[in-house]
């Protein structure tokens, strides 16, 4: 998959001008990409076009013009798979973030990177750039065990998000954070080793219990976190019987043959109307951090680093 120069100039689509850092960070995305698809048919595991990246692949054969990021999806099976293998077969320098439940976050680097080796190798761009992997499973057939795993899992799903942050900067309801986690102790009969870091136990526990269905027979596959702020996020199991190749930028994106009904049930009917929705908040916050390094040696951040926020 070879990326050629004029990919990195800016451009418009849809009457939107797709600015040169972005081009370089679609670029970067696309080399990882490379990479987690020869790692996923090395050893047989299937990955899918997901939310936004699915979206683009569709409706505009690549990105959505106003996107910065990539999205795949993962049935439990292959996610677990993938998971067990990243560490030894994903590129030296690759960061692995796993901060919430069913979610795998992959970046190029660590940190933001100047050096001439890393931004040559970057298309010229410093920043992280980043592609989520979502986990897919089965949800029980009973509709009282679908509540009983579904509410668990959003209780360690958002004590997992949010663990970190001081008390006093979010709202916790009725109840403080600690008195969640004796709450999902009791229902769950988990219990946490004070000692250690929660954080890391809420990933696992959350995604137990989303796994906890995974090997039964079901008819109905979804992201259980997603479930619980919108119950209609369900895909029938036979849907990824049928998987076929699109174009994708300059490669192709493996997707569900039924594609449309992904796209409704996360954008709606009218999904092929393009909507601007500008979600550049991480990028933000990189440039702006660079800049004030820039600032103290009394430089300017150089314009093949920046760009306008509309």
């Amino acid at each position: 998959m070879e990326i050629k120069l004029e990919f990195i100039q800016g451009e418009e689509r849809e009457g939107y001008y797709i600015q040169p850092l972005i081009k370089r960070i679609w670029a970067v995305q696309l080399d990882m990409l490379k990479k987690i698809n020869a790692i996923c048919k090395h050893y047989q595991i299937n990955y899918y076009g997901w939310f936004g990246t699915l979206l683009g692949a569709v409706r505009h054969h690549g990105f959505i013009p106003w996107d910065d990021d990539l999205d795949l999806a993962m049935l439990r099976k292959d996610y677990e798979r993938f998971h067990s293998l990243m560490k030894t077969e994903l590129p030296d320098g690759w960061e692995i973030i796993e901060h919430e439940p069913t979610l795998i976050c992959l970046f190029n680097t660590d940190k933001i990177r100047l050096d001439h080796d890393f931004l040559n190798q970057s298309h010229g761009c410093p920043y992280k750039c980043g592609i989520d992997i979502f986990c897919l499973d089965r949800i029980p057939q009973n509709n009282a065990d679908e509540k009983i795993q579904v509410n668990l899992c959003h209780i360690a799903h958002t004590l997992c998000l949010n663990w970190d942050i001081p008390e006093n900067d979010i709202q916790w309801a009725d109840k403080s954070k600690w008195e969640y986690l004796e709450e999902i102790e009791q229902l769950s009969g988990y219990r946490f080793d004070r000692q250690r870091p929660i954080k890391e136990q809420l990933y696992f526990l959350g995604d137990r219990i989303a796994a906890m269905y995974w090997d039964v027979e079901s008819n109905i596959i979804t992201n259980v976190p997603w479930l619980y702020t919108d119950p209609h996020y369900r895909i029938p199991r036979t849907c990824f019987d049928k998987v076929i190749e699109i174009p994708f930028e300059n490669t192709v994106l493996p997707v569900l043959e039924d594609y449309d009904l992904l796209c409704k049930l996360s954008y709606g009917d009218n999904y092929m109307t393009p909507v601007k929705e500008y979600q550049h908040d991480y990028l933000k916050k990189q440039i702006e951090y660079l800049r004030e390094i820039f600032k103290k040696r009394g430089e300017e951040l150089p314009k093949t680093f920046d760009m306008t926020f509309e």
